[in-house]
């Protein structure tokens, strides 16, 4: 059990830098979406509504493993680890369907040429290097934007999601079978939050740049 929770807080304590370093715009948003009129409002308000459930989304994942911390005292208490597990996956669940909203509708409406030019012409191996990003990310989030592909990084992100969401239901199974997920599926837990919003960030970055 101790292995288990050096490995699994160093995972938090990433996290949690991770998330410290957002700045105001903290996982995924845009001022100004790459799409016309209305639609660019509509679309934005929806980011920032996904963002915010993924965030409190984590802050539940944290919970459920300070339950798992404090189990080598007393044991696991399952329907306490369950309840923040449930959370957190309903409220990336919501982030998700907000997502898939946000691409039907921003196809829906095509992209707004101006804003496309820019993410088109932005020097994203510079301002990593700048800002002191990781480049690997940065090089697969500019996969996307530098084609302006705006709706292809949506949709990768709201893969992330679902990936997200698998992982919080394998966790669920288990605790309703009575047991613990192992190592590896809480350590991915913590790599997955900490990636997913990451990229996201990275984005927000972008725009806010442009």
């Amino acid at each position: 059990m101790k292995k288990r929770m050096v490995k699994l807080m160093l995972g938090v304590a990433l996290i949690g830098v991770s998330i410290l370093g957002l700045d105001a715009i903290m996982v995924f948003n845009d001022p100004e979406t790459p799409f016309p009129g209305k639609t660019s409002t509509q679309i934005g308000d929806m980011i920032t509504d996904s963002a915010s459930e993924l965030l409190q989304s984590a802050a539940d994942a944290f919970l459920f493993l300070n339950e798992v911390e404090i189990a080598s005292r007393n044991g696991l208490n399952v329907p306490a680890a369950l309840q923040r597990v449930d959370l957190a996956a309903a409220r990336v669940e919501r982030a998700l369907l907000l997502f898939k909203n946000i691409i039907a509708t921003g196809h829906e409406a095509g992209y707004e040429p101006r804003r496309i030019g820019k993410l088109k012409n932005f020097t994203y191996d510079r301002f990593a290097r700048e800002n002191g990003l990781n480049t690997e990310t940065m090089n697969e989030i500019s996969a996307y934007l530098a084609e302006g592909n705006v709706l292809g990084f949506y949709r990768r992100h709201a893969h992330n999601l679902q990936s997200l969401l698998d992982t919080l239901t394998v966790i669920k199974a288990d605790l309703l079978a009575g047991r613990l997920s192992t190592n590896q599926i809480l350590w991915s837990l913590l790599q997955q939050y900490n990636n997913t919003m990451i990229f996201g960030n990275y984005a927000s970055m972008v725009f806010y740049k442009i």
